[in-house]
């Protein structure tokens, strides 16, 4: 049996079914834009990679350097599934 990840009633893998997680996007000054909603880890990298394609083409906009991924865990509560240690980034 697998061990529970954080704060999860299950561990989560990149094909894990998270239900609706929130990709966020947040910047070097601390903002933050909602990206989309991704029902694995594997969707919200591909999703994460789109984002930062597109904010490179919009120099003066907002420029991402890190994304979080929020599902709902244990109690309801939502947790940032790559606090976890999981990679948005496939490597």
């Amino acid at each position: 049996m697998s061990k529970a990840t954080d704060g999860f009633a299950i561990e989560i893998k990149r094909d894990t079914d998270l239900g609706s997680a929130m990709l966020i996007a947040r910047d070097e000054a601390g903002n933050n834009q909602p990206v989309g909603i991704a029902c694995s880890v594997a969707e919200a990298c591909e999703m994460a990679v789109e984002h930062h394609e597109a904010c490179k083409l919009d120099k003066a906009g907002f420029q991402p350097v890190r994304y979080e991924l929020w599902a709902r865990g244990l109690q309801g509560v939502y947790r940032n599934v790559l606090a976890a240690g999981l990679k948005l980034y496939a490597r």
